[in-house]
């Protein structure tokens, strides 16, 4: 009798077991369902926050992109107007102005980056970068050429056409674009030609060094597009790069051709009766506006692609155009 006792109860114990793992799987499987359906209710809410992430990470670099291209338009409407034409007056060499600008923006840019990134990054990027440099120092000793012989006017309507030789470029080289781009160019460069069809400064030479100076720059804002996605170096590190390299180029020419005595005739108005020290002060504000300015440019151009930032160049040499008239007297 106590076996049937137990027994039953044994067996009761039992059935009462598997029914409570029975239960608790049932249990578990709802959990597991209630579980998967709140693991897809995380999964959504990572989906939100992806997409609140990107559109913030959208905005932030809408924000850049407004803020350093007005600070590009500024400067080199302003500082680098001034600074370029007051240069170009008070020692007349185009050869000069543009070793002064390497060398300067090569200087400071090695300090801002420090030493240890400056070498890192030109042993990493020089090869990739050299033929950039290259339409770089090109661009930039005909724009001085182009400055001295025929004026803020003429030499900035010229290379207004600048949006117009990219997509020819872009075009030679397989991109289609719609025919918005194309008529929106239109409009674009007769407007900047319309600005300043009184002006009668006409030089054959300035003419010719302005529309080659456009033409590198053109050739530069495409390969240093490419350059910059094949080495990842954009922006800052890309120009301190091209300024070493172009700081080389400028300074073979600069001692080996004839030009005008520039530090001497700096150091000769330092030390006369005077003491003026306006020459000085012309050199490193053009180096120090030319730093500013195209380290500003090449930030801004990665962040948009090559026909967007001709176009923004069409608006900032209106300003440069502008600026030189009013307040400079273009020259």
């Amino acid at each position: 009798r106590a076996r049937t006792t137990i027994l039953p109860t044994y067996s009761k114990t039992r059935a009462h077991v598997n029914t409570s793992i029975m239960g608790g799987g049932g249990d578990n499987r709802r959990n597991s369902g209630g579980g998967g359906g709140g693991g897809g209710g995380a999964g959504g809410g990572g989906g939100g926050d992806v997409g609140i992430n990107n559109k913030r990470a959208t905005q932030h670099k809408f924000r850049d992109t407004v803020v350093v291209g007005t600070a590009w338009f500024m400067s080199s409407a302003v500082l680098s107007t001034w600074a370029n034409t007051a240069f170009l007056n008070e020692f007349g060499s185009t050869l000069g102005h543009t070793y002064v600008r390497f060398i300067g923006s090569a200087i400071l840019s090695a300090i801002a980056m420090g030493p240890s990134r400056a070498q890192h990054e030109l042993t990493r990027g020089a090869s990739s970068f050299a033929p950039v440099a290259v339409c770089l120092f090109g661009a930039n000793l005909l724009n001085s050429v182009a400055l001295v012989k025929t004026g803020i006017t003429v030499t900035y309507v010229i290379k207004s056409g600048i949006p117009v030789l990219t997509v020819l470029l872009c075009v030679i080289q397989g991109a289609r674009f719609p025919m918005s781009i194309y008529m929106s160019l239109l409009p674009t460069v007769v407007g900047v030609a319309l600005a300043s069809a009184s002006d009668v400064s006409f030089d054959g030479v300035g003419v010719a060094a302005a529309m080659a100076s456009a033409m590198a720059q053109t050739f530069l804002n495409v390969t240093s597009k490419k350059a910059s996605q094949t080495t990842n170096i954009q922006g800052f590190p890309a120009f301190f790069i091209m300024c070493c390299i172009a700081s080389g180029l400028a300074t073979i020419l600069f001692y080996t051709t004839p030009s005008p005595p520039l530090f001497t005739h700096a150091m000769e108005q330092l030390r006369g009766p005077d003491h003026n020290g306006y020459p000085w002060l012309l050199i490193i504000a053009a180096a120090a506006a030319y730093q500013i300015e195209y380290g500003l440019n090449f930030v801004f151009s990665s962040y948009v692609d090559p026909l967007t930032f001709s176009v923004a160049d069409i608006a900032r040499r209106l300003a440069i155009i502008i600026f030189g008239a009013v307040l400079v007297g273009d020259v």
